[in-house]
């Protein structure tokens, strides 16, 4: 499939591929949203403690200025 990351053991990465293959495309669909929403999630975690007096809203504004350069209104 892809190349493996470098911070993932090779035999873990064998798994990852084993039950990626075994995954019918809603499965990998659905599979792809929750990575999605795992990602968005420990990004604005990563926000909230470097800013930590930011309000969620503006947590969440400074996570789309960095993700598609637009400035939400305040």
């Amino acid at each position: 499939m892809s190349s493996r990351p470098l911070d993932t053991a090779p035999a873990a990465w064998s798994r990852y591929e084993a039950v990626l293959a075994g995954l019918d495309g809603p499965g990998r669909l659905l599979a792809a949203v929750e990575l999605s929403e795992t990602v968005r999630e420990v990004r604005l975690a990563g926000i909230r403690s470097r800013h930590p007096g930011l309000s969620v809203r503006e947590a969440i504004a400074r996570l789309v200025a960095e993700d598609h350069g637009v400035e939400l209104p305040r």
